[in-house]
């Protein structure tokens, strides 16, 4: 009863945060149509047709590159650059990240597919943006979106405890995608098959590997074994060949540490080497998927995040990321240390070692990390460049319908939003389903949006 009751709250929260946010896009629209329609109230004053001939081509030259102040979206000093590359690079991956994992879920769950593919925009965002921003996705993912559509009651015992898988994936693949043989492999346009082969067995086999070890744990904590979906005859013949295994294992660490630990170790290395058995096809799987989305859908954020630009350096991560992802984790372990089930102290550590990396984090980027200054020049930069990059595409007439389409979109949810509390009892979950769909559909269409505008833009550079 307490938990509907809070999820009945989130959701009301949802529907709240919903219709502000498609007010504040509305807003945001008219904010750029006064700016379009009077361009010298943001100090942008073109130059007279006489001071135009004077100056020739020098003064077109000056006015086709975007200066700071034009690609800067608040019009305040400290957030130069980084508002522009919240608005059109990080919301737009975590965007993504989030819609492809729940899209893989929603997809698993429905075809009954041995793949979850509930991974792949976490991989997607970790191979961009790095781990943290990978792990803020998985657990969004996870804990939130996931949470919130779950069905059944007991969604928090459920799901709650798979964040921490989600979680070491992303920042094992963010941490893997940060070398330099990934860099490497992603910029070579003729890979041979030995080198798709290390990247499928490292991001995948091994990557299955290591989040198998905390699922194996998670399943401990849920009192749930592996199961394998085999056919019934292979299945009987393994079930009795892994008993075997698990009776000789059993006996070995029995001789070798005591009678205590034995049973319940034997039980954790049988069911881990099952769960590598089961996440290496999903894993491998997630991150190929994410990799050609990458690619052929996002070729500007690959040369600005992976390749790192010009200069060749990749972006920095800033030592509030660790923050971001304690706060978002907070509610979780919340939730797992005051269950019943989970408060024991058998369990309760595992419950912790996600603060154990967030800490590590936090200092290691603190004091070995890129200062300040080096980051906020580093996003000026990437921004001017994104804005020189994307100007032209803004400027065509299919890009500028698809606008204006989604600007009315927009301004017709929140008419029927305002209109659900008149016809409906229980409006909030109706709002927030409407939200759900509408903004589905609308996130989808920008993202592809994007993508088109990127490889155009793209393409007119080479």
């Amino acid at each position: 009863m307490i938990e509907d009751y809070g999820k009945e709250l989130m959701m009301l929260g949802g529907t709240i945060a919903g219709f502000v946010a498609a007010l504040l896009t509305v807003l945001e629209k008219f904010l750029d149509f006064q700016r379009r329609r009077y361009p010298d109230r943001d100090g942008n004053d073109r130059p007279s047709s006489p001071q135009l001939a004077r100056t020739g081509g020098e003064t077109t030259s000056r006015s086709s590159a975007p200066s700071i102040a034009s690609i800067d979206f608040f019009s305040t000093k400290p957030l130069r650059g980084s508002s522009y590359l919240l608005l059109n690079e990080t919301s737009v991956i975590v965007a993504a990240g989030v819609l492809l994992n729940y899209v893989g879920l929603t997809l698993s769950r429905h075809l009954e597919s041995i793949l979850f593919l509930d991974m792949t925009g976490t991989a997607l965002v970790a191979f961009l943006l790095g781990p943290w921003w990978g792990a803020i996705v998985a657990l969004l993912s996870n804990s939130v979106v996931n949470w919130l559509l779950f069905p059944e009651a007991g969604a928090d015992v459920v799901i709650f405890p798979w964040s921490l898988v989600n979680m070491a994936g992303a920042l094992f693949w963010g941490t893997l995608a940060r070398q330099a043989g990934f860099k490497k492999y992603v910029r070579s346009s003729k890979s041979s098959g030995l080198t798709h082969m290390w990247f499928l067995t490292t991001f995948g086999v091994v990557g299955a590997v290591v989040m198998s070890i905390p699922g194996t744990l998670v399943q401990s904590a849920l009192h749930e074994s592996s199961v394998l979906a085999l056919n019934p005859e292979v299945a009987e013949s393994l079930r009795v060949r892994i008993e075997h295994w698990e009776a000789a294992v059993q006996l070995y660490l029995e001789s070798a540490i005591g009678l205590r630990w034995s049973e319940s170790l034997s039980w954790y290395i049988v069911n881990w080497f099952q769960n590598c058995v089961r996440y290496i096809p999903d894993k491998t799987m997630s991150a190929a998927i994410a990799l050609v989305i990458l690619k052929y859908g996002y070729p500007l954020f690959e040369q600005e995040l992976i390749h790192g630009g010009p200069d060749g350096e990749r972006p920095g991560d800033e030592r509030v990321l660790p923050l971001v992802l304690g706060l978002i984790y907070a509610p979780s372990f919340a939730s797992l240390i005051s269950n019943e089930s989970y408060a024991g102290p058998l369990y309760w550590p595992l419950w912790c070692m996600p603060w154990l990396f967030i800490i590590y984090g936090y200092f290691r980027i603190r004091f070995w990390g890129p200062t300040d200054d080096a980051l906020h020049q580093a996003r000026i930069q990437r921004a001017e460049r994104y804005a020189r990059a994307l100007k032209p595409v803004g400027k065509e007439p299919s890009y500028e319908f698809c606008r204006r389409l989604t600007f009315a979109t927009l301004i017709a949810s929140l008419f029927f939003a305002l209109c659900l509390p008149i016809l409906m009892m229980d409006f909030y979950r109706v709002t927030f389903n409407f939200f759900c769909v509408v903004y589905g559909f609308l996130l989808v269409v920008h993202l592809i949006r994007v993508a088109i505008a990127q490889n155009i833009s793209a393409a007119r550079a080479d």
